[in-house]
């Protein structure tokens, strides 16, 4: 029952604050935000991945995506890699525009394909989202799955069990807030700016972890230098 009750405040709350604190100057003067369902964004309903267990990584196989290999920040983590072997249709692989959700363990959890993971086929605890773009761009989408306003929401949601989890058509329920565009014309400007915006703090943010990665490896090399090595004293 509470958990009816908060999700009912929560929808209400959504509803009041469909207008952004800080919006760009050539959208300050357009119309407000509106609610819409994650479902109504989507070329289809969210899908479920395959059912079956991983393998030893081979490149004679599909790769495998499974939560654990999804990073917080929603990236693939290639270190560990590993396979799947069963039989694969062309729907089993990520698009381009994908976004994968976790309905259970890390519930929540998100993943935007990227052509540069290469070909992936993701696991039956992930759900596939597929955005239609005349609708809702995927990355400014990719973005909302990063917000509060969203976890509070995945924390309502998922907290009806002893096991928590999400299910396709819960998902499929989800409020977004988007901003308005002209459905004549498929204008999803705004939405794209944003993305835009997003986009480039987050290549700022890898470009600076690079380098932060090399300095780290710098010193490291530094270190084996400057300290003398007891096994070659020894020697």
């Amino acid at each position: 029952m509470s958990n009816k009750v908060d999700a009912t405040k929560m929808n209400e709350a959504t509803k009041r604050e469909l207008k952004p604190k800080l919006r760009f100057p050539e959208f300050r003067s357009a119309p407000e935000w509106k609610t819409r369902r994650l479902g109504d964004l989507l070329l289809n309903h969210p899908d479920y991945g395959v059912n079956a267990p991983a393998v030893p990584y081979s490149e004679n196989l599909p790769t495998y995506l499974r939560i654990t290999d999804i990073s917080d920040d929603g990236h693939f983590l290639s270190d560990k890699k590993t396979s799947v072997n069963i039989d694969i249709t062309d729907g089993n692989y990520l698009s381009e525009g994908d976004i994968v959700l976790a309905r259970t363990g890390s519930v929540g959890k998100s993943y935007k394909y990227r052509k540069e993971d290469g070909k992936l086929v993701f696991a039956g605890f992930l759900i596939r989202i597929k955005p239609d773009h005349s609708e809702v761009n995927s990355t400014f989408l990719f973005n909302f799955f990063y917000t509060r306003q969203y976890w509070n929401w995945v924390a309502i949601t998922s907290a009806r069990s002893s096991q928590p989890g999400i299910n396709a058509n819960e998902y499929a329920m989800l409020p977004i807030p988007t901003p308005p565009h002209n459905e004549d014309r498929d204008d999803l400007l705004e939405q794209q700016t944003i993305a835009d915006c997003l986009s480039s703090i987050d290549a700022l943010i890898a470009a600076q972890t690079q380098k932060l990665d090399m300095l780290k490896s710098h010193k490291k090399g530094l270190m084996q230098q400057l300290f003398p090595s007891l096994e070659e004293a020894r020697g």
